[in-house]
């Protein structure tokens, strides 16, 4: 029976330090527990930190990006349309790179401006005005590049023979039959080649469009037709239609000058070669008869260049412009006076 009470004293005691292990490692577990929920405290501490330190608002989030996409897509179609015009033949890229200050304001403009169809309009036209401009100023650099020249050949050669200078009425016969004219004015010292059935077609068309109808204008017209060719300048290279609207002559086109210097002088037509001459060549005497428009100051000018027609082989008819008068036609299909280009 001994024996038996020590067995029963040796399994308490294994008990016991099973009891005492258990105790130890629910402990830990108690501190591990703690200590993890003290570091997922100060974790969330700092995320409401950052939070509170940074706070985001969703509407303003998707504004900005509606205007980072708007500002992308703005730029990318005015790049696309600057790229696409025509370089110029003289100097490639050239209007890609004047248009480059334009396009560097475009970017830097806010985003509600630069996404609007009429800011990028209003920038292809600006370009297209500067490439106009600078092709105008490129030809006026080279015509008077050439009457340079050819007033330096003036004063260093020797002085031509002197022409026959015969003064002739007006011829009042009519032209050869079948034959087309040639007109040339006689103005401003210059004497200055005039595409006739180019002006009037651009005269016709001008009226069409801004009655916006094909039909014959009416007195009640003019203001509208007068105001509508003064903003557009309908012509052919010098000259340009610009309609009256009161007087005798109301509702006549009247055909002036953009330049007074364009054409050439008596002393220009003297010298081998001039631009009258090579026009004249380029037409046939056969089919085509010449006739001057002739202003009183002027007079000299048409006598060197009626010499030169002739010698060409032409007929020659003139016509003589009262002082302050203009070469055109009546809009209105009749006229009182005979100073009519049609």
């Amino acid at each position: 029976m001994k024996r038996r009470r020590e067995r029963g004293q040796g399994a308490g005691e294994s008990m016991d330090s099973l009891l005492d292990t258990m105790a130890n490692v629910v402990g830990i577990l108690v501190v591990l527990v703690a200590v993890m929920q003290l570091t997922v405290g100060d974790a969330v501490d700092r995320i409401v930190e950052e939070g509170v330190r940074q706070p985001a608002s969703l509407p303003e989030v998707e504004a900005t990006e509606e205007d980072q996409e708007a500002v992308a897509a703005a730029i990318v179609a005015a790049r696309g349309k600057l790229e696409a015009l025509p370089p110029s033949p003289e100097k490639p890229g050239m209007l890609i790179e004047e248009a480059a200050p334009l396009f560097e304001a475009l970017r830097a403009l806010p985003g509600s401006e630069l996404a609007s169809a009429q800011g990028v309009e209003a920038l292809r036209e600006e370009v297209q005005r500067k490439a106009n401009a600078v092709e105008n100023l490129r030809a006026e650099l080279v015509v008077q590049s050439t009457r340079l020249a050819r007033l330096d050949a003036l004063l260093t050669h020797a002085p031509p023979e002197d022409r026959p200078k015969v003064a002739r009425l007006p011829d009042p016969r009519p032209p050869p039959q079948g034959a087309e004219e040639v007109v040339f004015f006689c103005r401003y010292g210059h004497v200055a080649p005039v595409d006739r059935l180019q002006m009037l077609k651009r005269l016709n068309g001008g009226v069409e469009k801004a009655l916006g109808e094909s039909r014959a204008p009416a007195p009640s017209d003019g203001p509208w037709l007068q105001n509508f060719f003064r903003k557009q300048s309908v012509g052919w290279e010098n000259f340009y239609w610009s309609i009256r609207d009161a007087g005798p002559r109301v509702l006549f086109a009247d055909m002036a000058w953009r330049d007074r210097n364009f054409g050439e002088q008596a002393g220009e037509l003297r010298i081998e070669g001039s631009r009258l001459e090579r026009i004249f060549d380029s037409h046939d005497p056969q089919k085509e008869y010449i006739r001057f428009w002739v202003w009183s100051d002027s007079f000299e000018v048409y006598l060197e260049a009626r010499y030169l027609a002739e010698a060409a082989g032409f007929d020659v008819g003139w016509t003589a412009v009262p002082v302050g008068e203009e070469v055109g036609s009546n809009l209105l299909g009749s006229s009182r006076t005979r100073v009519m280009i049609d």
